[in-house]
């Protein structure tokens, strides 16, 4: 009898025992699969603004960004809301096709995305009427040129004094790229002097958020070459405006600046409205030139 059942006990025992480790695999996999796994949630970082048309695009320089939006992930739950500039971030989204709710006591509107895992995803979302429109990053807003005035470090502000808007505040945040071509830069190492193109936000206390900052091969006192048609002529201060491909420039001259007329010496009388200019100068402060030489033609 004893015989029968030590067989049935050792069965029973080892189908208990690859049951438990099937069980153990199961929970393996499962877990190593899950979508919301460590590596394959991201973040989701972006700016909310205003749009004013159906491409989300506005006159540059009229975007302002939208405070107090609630901006939540509509199958978990997550949320964020946009601080004073319309800035938010959302961490641990799960990576796929991601519906967003933006809401605000104006306005109640849904977007979706797409969240590549383990990446840090950074959008800008124009709010145009009942809608909402993803706009690629540092392409909504103005667009800012030219010499860094000061910096503020403390402050994360630098002024620019760009050709049209004159001088410019520019913040910069945590989410601000800062290039130098393909070279990424920290905010510590742009300096007074420096020619700078921001792509930036405008902000309700008249500053600019940049959401990038580029440092261009211009410094304040480095040779620059500027050639186009003169536009205007300013005797009394020996300076002319010259129209470049780049927007107008003002060319200043002083007791050793050289001019040449078709090879023969020529003097800044010989400079004329219309007349064409090929100037060697060095990049001022304000934004204009001084030449060492000018050829007219």
């Amino acid at each position: 009898m004893l015989a029968r059942l030590f067989p049935s006990r050792t069965i029973s025992f080892s189908v208990c025992t690859l049951a438990l480790l099937l069980f153990a695999a199961s929970c393996k996999d499962s877990s190593s699969s899950s979508p919301t796994g460590p590596a394959a949630s991201a973040t989701v970082s972006g700016t909310v603004i205003r749009g004013g048309a159906i491409s989300g695009a506005t006159p540059q320089g009229m975007e302002i960004g939208l405070s107090g939006v609630t901006v939540t992930v509509t199958s978990t739950g997550q949320s964020a809301m946009t601080d004073a500039s319309g800035n938010f971030t959302l961490t641990g989204v799960a990576a796929g096709e991601v519906e967003l709710e933006l809401k605000r006591s104006d306005f109640k509107v849904k977007i979706k995305i797409t969240v590549p895992a383990g990446s840090t995803v950074t959008i800008t979302i124009s709010i145009v009427g009942s809608t909402a429109v993803v706009t690629p990053r540092g392409h909504a807003g103005e667009e800012i040129e030219g010499p860094v005035q000061s910096v503020n470090a403390a402050g994360s502000s630098l002024v620019v004094l760009d050709k049209k808007l004159g001088a410019v505040t520019v913040k910069a945040d945590s989410t601000t790229l800062f290039r130098h071509g393909e070279t990424t830069l920290l905010f510590s190492q742009i300096q007074v002097g420096m020619k700078v193109h921001v792509k930036a936000l405008l902000q309700t206390d008249g500053s600019y958020l940049a959401t990038e900052i580029k440092l261009q091969d211009e410094k304040i006192g480095g040779e620059q070459d500027v050639t186009g048609p003169v536009a205007s002529v300013n005797t009394a201060a020996g300076s002319f405006i010259v129209t470049t491909v780049s927007g107008p420039i003002t060319v200043k001259t002083d007791s050793s600046t050289t001019f040449k007329k078709k090879g023969s010496s020529a003097s800044f009388a010989d400079v004329v409205i219309g007349s064409m200019v090929e100037v060697e100068a060095t990049l001022q402060a304000d934004g204009s030139v001084l030449a060492s030489k000018v050829e007219i033609e």
